[in-house]
């Protein structure tokens, strides 16, 4: 089988580790405090959301970040993921940075997040959770119903449904209706590495575990007891995750600070950069 090439997701070249049998993706750039970055979880997903914040945090900071499994340049086994499984990735990453660091994490990968934040409280020293589900949104554990879906994925009507899912023109809408809120942030290089990322070798399947609710977690008990300073950060323009949602985080965990983003849908930091930064610098530089 012809080696694939890797994508140029960052500006840096990537490190593989090896983690369960596998190859993961790993970036690091800067110097100072540590932050580790974790991007969300869809069918196009990658290290590649981050590069906003991965250039300019590593101005001030040491930025990590990485390949969820089964995504970017990392491997992509044909396993039945489930969230335990990024959870123990993340937590995997911490100890091999193995000193407090700030995580910023986005969407789901946000709820893996906390779970990691958690479980490693002494490694973590606070929290940038963008648009996160876990609390009133992605929060059911999978049922009988979610197995049932994920079976029919991984059929070949499953494989036909994920090719027609992942044209150029679907990723468009996607990014159009749910990942930007400006139409125009869609340029023709962005929608090239989004696609690229989604039809990499064995790409179908961690994406159909998300589709069918198997990388749903609740993370409201966790989150209650987080002892971290959290910041949230919200898109107003954000429809699949409202702001609305931020509430739920808040009521679960008063003293979490919620900001919103103008302009920008999920990919907050991508979309507005500098607003998010202007934001999420001075909160990270706390000590």
């Amino acid at each position: 089988m012809t080696q694939e090439s890797e994508l140029p997701l960052l500006p840096v070249a990537p490190t593989y580790v090896g983690w369960r049998d596998q190859r993961i993706a790993t970036y690091q750039a800067g110097a100072g405090r540590p932050v580790l970055l974790i991007h969300s979880i869809n069918a196009a997903a990658s290290a590649f959301e981050m590069r906003e914040p991965f250039q300019r945090l590593s101005q001030q900071f040491t930025v990590h970040t990485l390949d969820l499994i089964g995504y970017g340049n990392s491997s992509r086994p044909p396993w039945r993921y489930r969230a335990a499984i990024y959870v123990d990735l993340i937590t995997a990453m911490l100890d091999r940075i193995g000193e407090p660091t700030a995580l910023v994490a986005s969407s789901l990968g946000a709820a893996y997040a906390v779970l990691a934040a958690a479980r490693r409280p002494q490694l973590v020293s606070r929290l940038v959770l963008i648009c996160p589900t876990g609390i009133g949104q992605l929060d059911r554990g999978p049922g009988i119903a979610a197995y049932t879906v994920y079976q029919l994925l991984r059929s070949p009507f499953g494989r036909a449904f994920y090719e027609a899912l992942t044209t150029r023109a679907s990723i468009r809408l996607f990014l159009a209706s749910q990942a930007y809120a400006n139409p125009a942030s869609i340029t023709p290089d962005r929608l090239e590495v989004f696609h690229q990322t989604c039809r990499r070798s064995g790409a179908y399947y961690a994406p159909i575990c998300f589709l069918s609710g198997l990388l749903n977690c609740d993370i409201a008990p966790t989150f209650a007891t987080l002892p971290q300073p959290t910041l949230v950060v919200w898109g107003s323009d954000a429809k699949t995750s409202p702001p609305a949602l931020a509430s739920n985080f808040v009521r679960v965990r008063v003293a979490t600070k919620v900001v919103t983003i103008n302009q920008a849908s999920l990919l907050v930091q991508d979309e507005q950069p500098e607003a998010f930064m202007a934001q999420v610098r001075p909160f990270l530089a706390l000590s």
